[in-house]
């Protein structure tokens, strides 16, 4: 059976896997049903963007399920089927070849690619090859340029889906069950999540290494994730090849011109010069390559101009929430529990813990001296008789509400546990294994019961006893019945000096 893994970008530039699908066969009717399937467990929300092979079955199925998503032809695979279409055009030309792939690759602008697709075919005199006529109708789903303003959390091909793929085939081994196959993919979950987390603790604990620089390096290295923040520092290295020539001002605002400082080594294709606009009303710089758009941080030619001006941060309008340390505070509704920022208002056992840390703090600090004693329980008095007007009506979410709750709903008596807090519940459970949870079926009592292994004698293969103590030999200790073998005759029963003479059957 077919297996789909649906791969997203998280953070840290690392790819995740946001879910598995099993198929039947690979018709537009099934994909159809995946995709719906998807964006229910999604809460209803399509993707934004999607990168696929050229699958007419699959493409039918976007266009029909999510008509609003960008779909987007992965370029490895483009440029397979020029290894196969083209032939020698391809694999013996080097030339071409090259320039094939940079088309594909360093492509910013339409412009770009429009004069250095016209070149390439009038070079090798190809205008009439109908695959590239094909593939040219068809530009806007795999050239680069055409996805500027789209956001694709720079990925323009499926390599992250099929390094899952590869990733999954270690776990999985040919010809597995089902249920080994699910229990290995949860594997594989779980060291991707790990991963992530390791990620996110060296990100929170040990902070972003970085060179002193210019202060908006620094500013990055504040807010963006260490992945990100070396992606800056590259974008910030190339801002050296350019530099600002001119601006002038406009109805939206300024428009800064930059240009490339070695623009007599450019390839005649390669634009030189870039405007970058200053909305005055956003505050945003917008730059012509549209590489914010597409990614999600600031192109160089924005940050050369940000420089030149004396810029000291990232302007707020082009830091993307998605690339920053907490990213992760930015989840839909159904998941708003976990949100940093609003956790403590809606965390099960947050208000709790965190009330009465305080409340041992003051009878800390209360228990000092006499004065300090007096102030403190003046101060837990007045909160008692402020709080008795405040807390008639609950919302539920507390934590002796909710023990009281699921008392309720066990019949499990609610008594006062041994921290002294009223309404504690103290109800026996499981003790939980070390170490990750196993997959395997939770087996009952009487299944778990060990039983003694039955014995069998090493000679006579009997049961109930061992070798030391065999009847076949009259229970005497193996040590002990070695029969002697002479060294003269060879027989067993006597020894050399008690021989009769015999050797080997013949007198002597």
């Amino acid at each position: 059976m077919p297996f789909g893994l649906f791969v997203g970008v998280n953070n840290h530039f690392q790819s995740i896997i946001l879910g598995g699908v099993l198929l039947r066969d690979e018709t537009t009717e099934t994909f159809e049903w995946v995709f719906k399937e998807f964006a229910s467990l999604t809460g209803g929300k399509a993707p934004k963007t999607i990168l696929t092979d050229q699958a007419r079955a699959m493409e039918r199925a976007i266009c029909s399920q999510w008509p609003d998503t960008t779909h987007r032809w992965c370029k490895w695979h483009v440029l397979q089927k020029a290894r196969e279409h083209l032939g020698s055009v391809y694999s013996k030309n080097s030339d071409f070849r090259d320039e094939f792939h940079k088309l594909l690759e360093y492509m910013v602008t339409v412009d770009e690619f429009e004069t250095a697709w016209a070149g390439l075919i009038e070079k090798y005199q190809l205008a009439e090859h109908p695959w590239l006529t094909q593939i040219y109708e068809v530009r806007a789903k795999w050239a680069k340029p055409y996805f500027a303003g789209v956001f694709c959390a720079r990925m323009t091909s499926t390599q992250r889906s099929e390094s899952a793929n590869h990733m999954l085939k270690n776990y999985v081994q040919p010809a597995s069950s089902m249920n080994n196959f699910v229990r290995q993919y949860q594997k594989l979950l779980f060291d991707r999540q790990s991963e992530e987390d390791f990620q996110a603790k060296k990100t929170r604990v040990g902070g972003v290494a970085f060179n002193p620089g210019v202060p908006l390096e620094y500013h990055a290295s504040k807010v963006y994730t260490a992945a990100m923040y070396e992606l800056f520092q590259h974008a910030i290295y190339l801002s050296g090849s350019f530099v600002l020539q001119e601006a002038w001002q406009t109805e939206q605002g300024m428009v800064y011109v930059v240009d490339h400082i070695y623009a007599e080594r450019r390839q005649s294709w390669s634009r030189t010069q870039y405007h970058v606009l200053f909305h005055q009303g956003s505050g945003g710089y917008l730059c012509e390559c549209g590489l914010y758009s597409h990614m999600g941080m600031l192109c160089c030619h924005a940050i050369r101009v940000l420089l030149h001006l004396g810029v000291r941060e990232i302007p707020e309008v082009h830091i993307m929430k998605r690339w920053t340390k907490n990213a992760w505070e930015n989840l839909p509704e159904q998941l708003m529990i976990y949100k940093a920022c609003n956790s403590a208002l809606k965390d099960a056992t947050y208000r709790h813990s965190s009330l009465y840390s305080k409340a041992l703090e003051i009878v800390q600090m209360g228990d000092k001296n006499t004065e300090a004693y007096g102030a403190a329980m003046k101060q837990l008095l007045d909160a008692i008789s402020v709080l008795n007007d405040i807390n008639q009506e609950s919302d539920g979410r507390g934590l002796n509400d909710q023990a009281t709750a699921q008392a309720h709903d066990q019949d499990v008596p609610v008594t006062p546990g041994a921290n002294g807090l009223s309404g504690s519940m103290n109800v026996v459970s499981r003790k939980r294994d070390r170490g990750r949870p196993t997959n395997a079926r939770a087996k009952p009592g009487y299944e778990n019961v060990s039983k003694p292994r039955t014995k069998f004698c090493s000679i006579c293969r009997g049961r109930g006893h061992k070798a030391s103590g065999c009847p076949s030999y009259g229970g005497v200790a193996k040590k002990q019945r070695k029969v002697p073998k002479c060294t003269k005759c060879g027989l067993k029963g006597h020894k050399r000096n008690n021989c009769s003479g015999r050797m080997f059957g013949v007198f002597q």
